[in-house]
């Protein structure tokens, strides 16, 4: 099967799959948890968003470490060593009886599995395995996301009514132990091609081989993190406190997952949408194209929106966050070529943790204020520096070949 032509999107589908569990589980049913953990560990709405941005911070932090590892070593055997480490912790989560216990659970073994069989090592593999129509392919493996985002929340939302969030925790960790452990053991069989230090990939000449100094002292690293963290602290300042969100409006946690739902399907939409004009269309408009969308789901879940507003909102906000992925990979890997994709990548999400604060920051405001407003006030204006920043993004070496748009 490795020397299939249609390997390559065999192990897209499997980076779907996985990206599907890990994220589906660990950050979009995360809002699902929060209503009962409130009521059994009796804590208020800021500290409980403490364990997300746990989660979130290693993420970041240990992503540098991870991205090189995984530029040198067996993604195989990283990939495994994600998936058993997504299991593990959530069945260590589902036993807990203190919220020390889940901070130290977000803070270890979830980001684990999340680095390495999330969004970082999906990326890293698609983009080892194309090079053309590589947009369209991370836009594909991302799509697994969003599909974990509709899926999980909906099931999460029956487990708990059914089991409560101790065996509902302990059935997720069941699945993706005997899910994911055999599918990437069985598929991952062969590393990716490596590209030459002097490879072209189809565009301009460029200089593959990158060191930290290299890739921190260059605009077109910078640049889109700008744009890329006021998404992410939006994103987590909505989608992780919208469980209390819905409470707070005198409607269902059902209603909660099924905008968590919306959202997921809008993020598929998205995904493919950015995902195919990446490989054709110049990148800052793109990005502008998510700019306003974000802003105008904020606008829309300021106030007292109704349910029409809600599932508006949700499905604003879903097309603009889709984008993320798509662009980042299309982005870094169009400007640094894939030798060392999974280093750059890394070091973006290193500073993408800083869009952790979002989820927090909203939790804070509540406390403060009673309200979740002045978050998304305060979000809404972060997207404004971000958009001017953008002008200054070099294009993709893709761009500048004849033939492309």
């Amino acid at each position: 099967m490795p020397d299939k032509p249609y390997y390559p999107w065999i192990i897209v589908a499997t980076t779907l799959v996985n990206q599907a569990f890990s994220v589906g589980i660990l950050i979009y049913s995360f809002a699902l948890f929060v209503v009962p953990w409130l009521d059994e560990f009796g804590i208020s709405r800021g500290r409980m968003m403490l364990a997300i941005v746990a989660l979130q911070m290693v993420v970041g932090f240990v992503s540098p470490t991870i991205g090189r590892l995984l530029d040198t070593r067996s993604l195989r055997l990283m990939v495994l060593l994600g998936a058993l480490s997504t299991g593990t912790g959530l069945g260590l989560l589902s036993q807990a009886t203190a919220f020390w216990q889940v901070m130290l659970i977000h803070a270890t073994l979830l980001p684990l599995g999340m680095v390495l069989c999330g969004t970082l090592a999906s990326q890293t593999l698609v983009s080892k395995w194309f090079t053309e129509n590589r947009g369209l392919a991370i836009g594909i493996s991302a799509m697994g996301t969003s599909m974990g985002g509709f899926v999980f929340p909906l099931v999460t939302a029956q487990l708990l009514a059914t089991y409560d969030w101790h065996g509902t925790l302990l059935i997720h960790a069941l699945l993706c132990l005997a899910i994911l452990i055999p599918l990437n053991f069985f598929i991952l069989q062969v590393p990716p091609p490596v590209a030459a230090p002097n490879s072209t990939e189809g565009t301009l000449p460029a200089p593959q081989s990158w060191n930290t100094r290299e890739i921190l002292a260059t605009r077109m690293f910078w640049i889109p993190i700008m744009g890329l963290i006021p998404i992410n602290a939006a994103f987590g300042g909505v989608q992780f406190n919208l469980g209390a969100l819905m409470s707070d409006l005198n409607m269902s946690q059902d209603f909660a997952a099924i905008l968590i739902s919306i959202t997921s399907v809008s993020m598929i939409i998205g995904k493919l949408l950015f995902g195919m004009l990446g490989d054709r269309v110049e990148h800052r408009p793109l990005f502008w194209l998510m700019f306003g969308l974000m802003a105008a789901a904020l606008w829309m879940y300021i106030g007292t929106p109704g349910r029409f507003e809600l599932i508006t909102a949700a499905t604003l906000q879903g097309l603009a966050t889709g984008g993320v992925l798509p662009m980042m990979g299309v982005t870094y890997s169009s400007r640094f070529g894939t030798l060392a994709f999974g280093k750059v990548l890394g070091l973006v999400n290193l500073f993408l943790m800083i869009g952790s604060f979002g989820s927090i920051l909203s939790g804070w405001m509540f406390d403060l204020t009673g309200s979740y407003d002045t978050a998304f006030w305060t979000f809404l204006v972060l997207l404004i520096p971000a958009t001017i920043a953008l002008y200054w993004l070099p294009p993709s070496r893709n761009m500048s070949r004849p033939g492309h748009a």
